[in-house]
């Protein structure tokens, strides 16, 4: 302790073991206000220095740790982020190409059919089997067309549904009817099979829902061999109506089953191309299915043929009669 009073309140020391201390210092006084001695208290404050030590080392430390981990962790997430938009942008990158080719094969085929005609003198019915050509292409090029304007609008929600009720016995009767000519002529039987015993009766946009199971039995007849079958069957559970499209046809490998609803997406393109399909059908069948919050789905295995299912919720009344 210094031997004279330390008017200082307040200090920090150290001894000769270089051991730091905080001292508080505090003058005592006479009654007349004489300083009459002085009383000091000290603690040592090794042990926080010691603390304080520790602490600068971990910021030392951990400070740059965290910021790296903070960076890679944010480069992290806004990849993760970004995904959905790269996705994005390769489907529609994937689109605009693909589009840009359909609409190109039958452009294609038209001038290349009106060039021909230029070279040579054509009789009555050259002349005519040319503009049937012409005619064919230039109904593909509409009907292309007409798609990808439907799933446009379709994807912009631009479409109004208009829901009513409708019977799906009389549907799924009418498309079996309407089809059939184009299933003989490619050389297919085409039959319905009702597994129900009353109407079933469902609630919904009856031209879209006769477009979806228009496209389903459209897309069994295009990849049937001849001699092939293809059944419309109609069921139901408790609460819902089933339309299944099953075909005996080449059937679909699992790692295509998850891609047959994307547009333009075939699994055999030649063969889709040679007859007529755009690759179009079963992307416009899931935006309706999507739009009303149905489901469906495809089941199916190589060289077993493939079933696609249909599921919507039937109407009270159809639940009431079951």
């Amino acid at each position: 302790m210094p031997q004279s009073l330390n008017t200082e309140s307040w200090q920090t020391l150290s001894n000769r073991t270089n051991n730091i201390y905080h001292q508080i210092s505090l003058s005592l006084h006479t009654q007349t206000r004489e300083d009459w001695g002085y009383f000091q208290v000290g603690r040592s404050i090794a042990d926080f220095e010691d603390y304080l030590g520790r602490v600068k080392l971990v910021l030392l430390l951990g400070l740059p740790t965290s910021l790296i981990l903070v960076g890679f962790a944010s480069w992290w997430l806004a990849g993760l982020a970004m995904q959905p938009i790269y996705r994005s942008y390769q489907q529609i990158e994937q689109f605009t190409a693909d589009a840009a080719h359909e609409l190109r094969t039958p452009l294609a085929a038209t001038q290349a059919t009106l060039e021909s005609a230029l070279l040579v003198d054509l009789d009555r019915q050259e002349t005519k089997d040319i503009l049937t050509t012409i005619e064919r292409e230039n109904k593909r090029l509409i009907q292309l067309v007409g798609d990808l304007l439907l799933l446009a609008q379709m994807d912009r929600k631009a479409i109004p549904l208009r829901r009513q009720l409708f019977c799906l016995n009389d549907l799924v009767s009418d498309l079996v009817e309407e089809l059939e000519p184009l299933a003989i002529a490619n050389q297919i039987t085409l039959t319905n099979e009702f597994r129900v015993k009353k109407s079933l009766n469902v609630s919904g946009d009856c031209d879209q829902l006769y477009r979806l199971v228009y496209n389903l039995i459209v897309n069994a007849i295009q990849h049937t061999p001849s001699d092939g079958r293809v059944t419309v069957i109609l069921e139901r559970d408790a609460s819902d109506a089933l339309i299944k499209v099953k075909d005996t046809g080449i059937g679909i490998a699992p790692e295509h089953q998850k891609k047959i609803f994307d547009r333009f997406y075939r699994v055999q393109s030649d063969r889709s191309r040679n007859t007529g399909g755009s690759g179009l059908g079963l992307a416009i069948a899931k935006s309706i299915a999507r739009a009303h919050s149905f489901k469906l789905s495809v089941r199916s295995e190589l060289g077993q043929g493939s079933t696609f299912i249909f599921q919507l919720p039937l109407a009270i009344n159809s639940k009431v009669n079951f």
